[in-house]
């Protein structure tokens, strides 16, 4: 190890992701991380892992100064458990899905019996909580009215003791960035990701993506992430696309006017913040931290509603600024969350509590 560093830390987490990358590469600047990839996504390999999580935990824990886990859930219990039983620090970088509770389409850990029972042990017994937004703490929830009017840890553990400390996703403002001439008319774009349930789609807002694609035929519409999707009676300017990575990401954004994100939960959305850095003007829907990321940059459907959607993207469509107002969009992400201030923020809290 080298001297510069300040100690080890092990970094828990259960799938691999650009974010993920840039919180190592941030933690990684004061400390050794040794990192552990916890795949919950193969149900019949589960106890293995958790085998080999303990065996990993009892070769490491005790050279370590911290523990650090994103998100909260069934891969966070040892970590968190020995950390504690051995005096040592631990951290959970919540995200989203490990602070709500969506029965109508079985999402969120609280949604699920056995599931929130890992995760309030962990909430409740981590050292500190760093959520990437406020509304992951606790947030009043208006946008369907088929699940809790409550949304956040607090909502479901509200006897919760654990330090929180809300640190913004940060984003680099020079990789992402509108590197055309000029922006096509009338296209909307949003980004599914992987299709992992049944409900995903009405999770992400697709159903709705769908639906308002054919009261505007004259409009584009891109789904990137929905190749495999099987859509009856699919609207002609309806375009599916593969998941697309790296700076071909940045084409595509670049290209498209719009940006849309009409999920019934979200924390802190990557995909919004990439966009508006390509001067994307937002559609979104009133979840999560998305409203306030977007401010005044863009449009705001308070209620998931085709006919209110309707309007929204009627009145996105007769603006004759969206030139100035993508501009606006992007600075707005430059100017508040970038990725130096996630690092700075992230740091300090680590060299606290160590």
């Amino acid at each position: 190890m080298s001297d510069l560093k300040k100690g080890k830390v092990l970094y828990f987490y259960t799938a691999e992701s650009p974010f993920i990358e840039k919180d190592i590469v941030i933690i990684n600047t004061n400390y050794s991380v040794k990192p552990f990839l916890f795949n919950v996504y193969d149900k019949k390999k589960i106890l293995f892992i958790v085998i080999k999580q303990g065996l990993f935990l009892f070769r490491n824990l005790f050279s370590a100064k911290a523990v650090v886990c994103q998100f909260a859930g069934l891969h966070s219990v040892l970590p968190v458990l020995f950390a504690k039983l051995f005096f040592k620090r631990s951290v959970i970088v919540s995200g989203g899905t490990d602070c709500v509770s969506f029965p109508s389409i079985n999402y969120g850990n609280f949604a699920n019996k056995n599931n929130a029972r890992l995760t309030r042990f962990s909430f409740k017994n981590a050292s500190l909580i760093l959520p990437v937004h406020q509304t992951l703490v606790y947030c009043d929830y208006i946008y369907q009215n088929n699940d809790y009017k409550h949304q956040g840890i607090k909502q479901f553990i509200p006897e919760l003791k654990t330090k929180t400390s809300v640190i913004h996703n940060g984003y680099d403002n020079i990789y992402w960035h509108f590197n055309l001439n000029t922006k096509l008319k009338k296209t909307f774009i949003t980004v599914l990701g992987h299709v992992n349930s049944k409900f995903t789609l009405q999770l992400k807002g697709i159903d709705l993506f769908v639906e308002i694609a054919r009261k505007f035929p004259e409009a584009s519409f891109t789904i990137v992430g929905g190749a495999d999707l099987k859509l009856e009676n699919k609207p002609v300017n309806l375009t599916l696309l593969s998941n697309i990575w790296g700076t071909k990401m940045n084409d595509v954004f670049s290209a498209h006017r719009f940006y849309v994100q009409l999920s019934i939960s979200e924390g802190f959305p990557n995909a919004l913040s990439e966009a508006m850095l390509c001067e994307c003007v937002p559609i979104v829907s009133s979840v999560g931290g998305m409203p306030d990321i977007v401010d005044d940059c863009g449009y705001i459907l308070k209620h998931k509603s085709i006919d209110e959607l309707f309007v929204l993207m009627n009145n996105a469509l007769n603006n004759t600024n969206l030139d100035n107002l993508g501009k606006k969009a992007r600075e707005r992400i430059k100017d508040n969350y970038t990725f130096e201030k996630r690092r700075d923020k992230l740091l300090a809290e680590l060299e606290e509590l160590i």
